[in-house]
């Protein structure tokens, strides 16, 4: 979707009731798998809160193209919802941050995923227990990952590749290369947040999660493409505050050939708090007016 295509769409959001999101998504008690509800129950919830038909059909829409696409050198790259993304390469399929209350149901598919901190808008609980189950490595900073660690294939351990990490390290599965940092969120939640950087041949993916001093990261390599939270904490809303900004300081800090604006509409934040298509729009002139390829996803878009 075009953000000057983004009127109707603004309206359903703002029409969505505080706390409808997350039941739709997690239940009344939080902890339900809302992966497989019935047709019926889904359709009665599209037809009071169509913005939520929306968001399912963004996933529904990057998985037919992520099964369909046939990948060269360069990894195919789709954001599904927030900052949530899925890469397709020549040899591999993972996830980065992806929370969709959908996101069980690939958990067969891809062959690893990457949390880049414990909020449940980066990720859903149901999702990490459906890879672990499978024993595939989820790299974060805050589950053990026992899954992966301990699989046991015809009485052997076949592999010990649990996804914990804290802090600077490497990794390579498949033929993919990670590398994962520690960052603060914000001044409150010190050392929380585990950038990662993606290397496939010779294209990098920078996903900095929610990191509140993008500065704090030192990727090894320029990124092709950098997703990124414009808003984290601090809001520099005013043109006179982009200097400031996460996305120029990012952009002066990393070169990316592409800033990827990222974190709007994010459907769990209440409206005061929810980033909307307008501030999408800012941060991709602030990019731009440093010289950088700028673009502002939205839902089930491809951006590689």
């Amino acid at each position: 979707m075009q953000l000057r295509e983004s009127g109707q769409v603004q309206r359903e959001i703002d029409a969505l009731p505080p706390g409808a999101f997350m039941e739709f998504v997690y239940g009344e008690n939080m902890a339900a798998d809302r992966s497989g509800l019935p047709d019926a129950e889904c359709e009665a919830w599209y037809a009071r809160h169509p913005i939520l038909r929306r968001y399912d059909d963004a996933f529904r829409r990057v998985v037919r193209e992520m099964r369909e696409t046939e990948v060269g050198d360069t990894p195919a790259v789709w954001l599904v919802y927030n900052m949530g993304v899925i890469v397709k390469t020549r040899a591999s399929l993972f996830s980065i941050d992806l929370c969709h209350r959908l996101a069980p149901t690939i958990a067969d598919e891809l062959d690893f995923a990457i949390i880049t901190h414990n909020h449940l808008d980066h990720y859903t609980r149901e999702f990490y227990r459906a890879m672990d189950r499978r024993h595939k490595t989820v790299f974060q900073n805050f589950e053990c990952n026992y899954g992966a660690a301990l699989n046991i294939v015809d009485g052997k351990l076949a592999g010990t590749l649990g996804g914990y990490t804290h802090g600077e390290a490497g990794y390579c599965v498949g033929d993919v290369a990670i590398r994962t940092y520690v960052t603060d969120h914000n001044p409150i939640l010190r050392q929380f947040t585990m950038p990662a950087e993606v290397t496939v041949g010779d294209f990098t993916i920078l996903h900095s999660g929610d990191t509140h001093n993008v500065q704090d990261i030192h990727p090894a390599h320029e990124p092709d493409i950098w997703i990124h939270h414009a808003w984290c904490w601090g809001a520099c809303f005013e043109r006179n505050e982009w200097a400031s900004s996460e996305t120029v300081r990012g952009v002066r800090a990393f070169h990316p050939r592409c800033a990827v604006v990222a974190h709007f509409q994010e459907l769990s934040h209440r409206s005061g708090g929810r980033v909307g298509f307008d501030r999408a729009r800012d941060r991709v002139a602030a990019a731009e007016e440093e010289g950088v390829r700028a673009i502002a996803p939205f839902w089930g878009d491809r951006i590689v």
